[in-house]
């Protein structure tokens, strides 16, 4: 009867704790939700492109036609200059460019280039595009002017043709790959799980245990609490990001070309979840509460970051939000580092708010720590 009796007890501490049971269905309810949300999108198939046709030749004109018959109409916008690009580029995929003279280049066989402009804060997608185009390119031996397939099995085409290739402003194309783009997920998913899940429950424990008392007691402030945990939690994880970039190196990653801008941001990065993590081990009564909360809200932000699910599968006004939330913008630093060499002034606004929005939480957690007047330990 000991191992009946021990899961009856447990089942029924679950019950008693509320929020558990709360959070217990409201996790899959909230996962459920979304994916219906997202399914009901086009996905994929919607992907909004911008091209910019700097070839005004007939043969230009017949290309760009052809090449946009491959996708939606409605999904493609075309731009009259580059100038357009950056007030529209936010709101695209990405941006195509036909330099002047591309059609009559690939007409005469001779070596020819398309410009691929990424969206910063699409990267999955970009990374989709840019790999799917660049081997339907590989696979494109002529332009197709002739629209008579009988005349067109008579056509030879030449082995030794060159195929256009796909040209990546700003980067190199070696770097828009998936290699490069999960590099920078996976750590960052690492973090939010390993600093949020950890920092609540440590911080519950303290409680539960009567450590935050007797801490109270030789007068240790909230402030220097926070700190002291938020610190702990910062050394095992940047020892766990140095790991996990040297394992990177030596498996032949590309990791970034500014590492120290690229620590920089996962330092922030670091410093954000452990104090969400804090407020929530400070807030709830029971670990397994703690727990379940730190993984519903990491999970949520997974979620919307556009990481498991790109933003082009999103409602408009699901992207909208979820584009503009400050985790989701660090999770673009972190992907604009490690992929599209970011400078200083483009992570500076990003890792400004979620420095603030962190000394905000750990600040809210030191007041409840000094608010903490009865022992859980009892």
């Amino acid at each position: 009867m000991r191992f009946p009796g021990l899961l009856l007890n447990d089942l029924l501490l679950m019950r008693k704790s509320r929020a558990f049971v709360l959070l217990l269905f409201l996790l899959p309810l909230v996962l459920a939700l979304i994916s219906t949300i997202t399914s009901e999108s086009g996905g994929y198939t919607d992907l909004k492109i911008a091209i910019v046709n700097e070839d005004k030749t007939f043969i230009g004109l017949f290309f760009l036609q052809y090449a946009t018959s491959m996708l939606k109409g409605e999904n493609i916008v075309q731009l009259s200059s580059r100038d357009q690009i950056d007030g529209m580029l936010e709101y695209l995929d990405g941006v195509f460019v036909i330099p002047r003279g591309f059609a009559n280049k690939l007409l005469f066989q001779e070596p020819s280039e398309l410009i691929f402009i990424p969206n910063p804060g699409s990267m999955q997608t970009a990374v989709a595009i840019y790999q799917v185009l660049n081997n339907v390119l590989k696979e494109f031996k002529a332009l197709p002017v002739v629209a008579d397939p009988e005349f067109m099995k008579g056509v030879e085409i030449d082995p030794e043709y060159v195929a256009p290739v796909i040209t990546v402003e700003g980067i190199r194309e070696r770097k828009l790959n998936f290699s490069s783009l999960l590099f920078p997920m996976v750590l960052s998913i690492t973090i939010m799980f390993v600093t949020s899940v950890g920092a609540a429950s440590g911080t519950f424990e303290d409680r539960r245990n009567g450590m935050i008392d007797l801490l109270k007691l030789s007068n240790l402030s909230g402030v220097s609490y926070m700190a002291a945990k938020t610190l702990s939690f910062s050394i095992f994880s940047t020892m766990q990001v140095l790991v996990f970039l040297l394992m990177g190196k030596m498996l032949g990653l590309d990791v970034a070309s500014n590492i120290f801008l690229y620590l920089l941001v996962i330092e922030v990065y670091i410093v954000l979840f452990t104090s969400i993590g804090l407020s929530i081990g400070m807030v709830f009564s029971s670990s397994r509460s703690a727990q379940l909360t730190s993984i519903t809200l990491v999970t949520a932000l997974l979620i919307l970051s556009g990481t498991i699910i790109p933003h082009s599968m999103f409602p408009d006004w699901l992207g909208i939000f979820s584009k503009n939330l400050p985790t989701t913008r660090l999770m673009v630093t972190l992907q604009g580092v490690s992929m599209l060499d970011f400078t200083i002034g483009e992570v500076f606004l990003p890792v400004l708010v979620s420095l603030l929005i962190s000394m905000f939480l750990i600040f809210l957690s030191s007041l409840m720590y000094s608010r903490e007047s009865i022992t859980m330990a009892e």
